[in-house]
């Protein structure tokens, strides 16, 4: 079944597709299993926002989410079809602050898909913080596609994204040293609203995503 839904995903665009056991959100406690789905960012619009973020870069991070999204439904009817229940959880939303419906980063990690780095970036082993998830949850058993969790370490001897940061809102401490207090997000978001209202409404910023080392080719 695992096989069927990757070269699914694949087929429809998805750059990866991992498989998890996961705490689930109380509202859906059957729902334990976990698939997500990551999708690459361009390159070429990554590397124009070194320096800030542009209304191309706005307009591909609104696209990507929705596509995800998508990609995500995709996955949710297939796994009904083989007589599971699903949830899918939004690319890109926020409920009660910062927080969402679940951690696409938690799922990903899980997955064996790649690491959290210095900015609190989900780091995919293959493309690095150039990508965005998507995640669905079921109470389908998906343990066929289980691997190992990632043991790279891309941040190792490396601070591009804590110097790079305009809000200073980047700690330098590593995720095993700082755990989700190594971003500021108030300072994050705050810089966002001031520097980058006329810019889709000062919601993207991607300067971290774009000097990480371990994105570039």
């Amino acid at each position: 079944m695992t096989e069927q839904l990757t070269a699914l995903l694949l087929g429809e665009g998805a750059a990866e597709v991992g498989y998890s056991k996961i705490v689930p959100p109380p509202a859906y406690s059957n729902l334990t299993n976990a698939v997500t789905i990551v999708l690459r960012l361009s390159d070429a619009i990554i590397d124009g926002v070194a320096t800030g973020p542009n209304h191309t870069y706005f307009h591909h991070y609104r696209t990507a989410n929705a596509f995800l999204d998508r990609l995500a439904l995709r996955a949710g009817l297939f796994l009904e079809q083989m007589g599971g229940q699903y949830v899918c959880v939004p690319a890109s939303q926020s409920i009660e602050g910062f927080a969402g419906l679940f951690s696409h980063k938690e799922a990903a990690v899980k997955a064996g898909l790649g690491t959290i780095g210095r900015s609190a970036l989900f780091l995919s082993d293959r493309f690095g913080p150039r990508v965005r998830l998507a995640t669905v949850l079921t109470d389908l058993d998906l343990s066929q596609g289980f691997r190992p969790m990632s043991e790279k370490n891309p941040c190792e001897n490396c601070e591009a994204c804590f110097r790079a940061c305009p809000a200073m809102a980047i700690s330098g401490k590593t995720f095993q040293e700082g755990g989700t207090k190594i971003l500021d997000r108030n300072a994050c978001s705050t810089h966002m609203k001031q520097a980058y209202q006329k810019i889709g409404r000062g919601v993207v910023c991607g300067i971290c995503v774009s000097v990480c080392p371990a994105g570039k080719k």
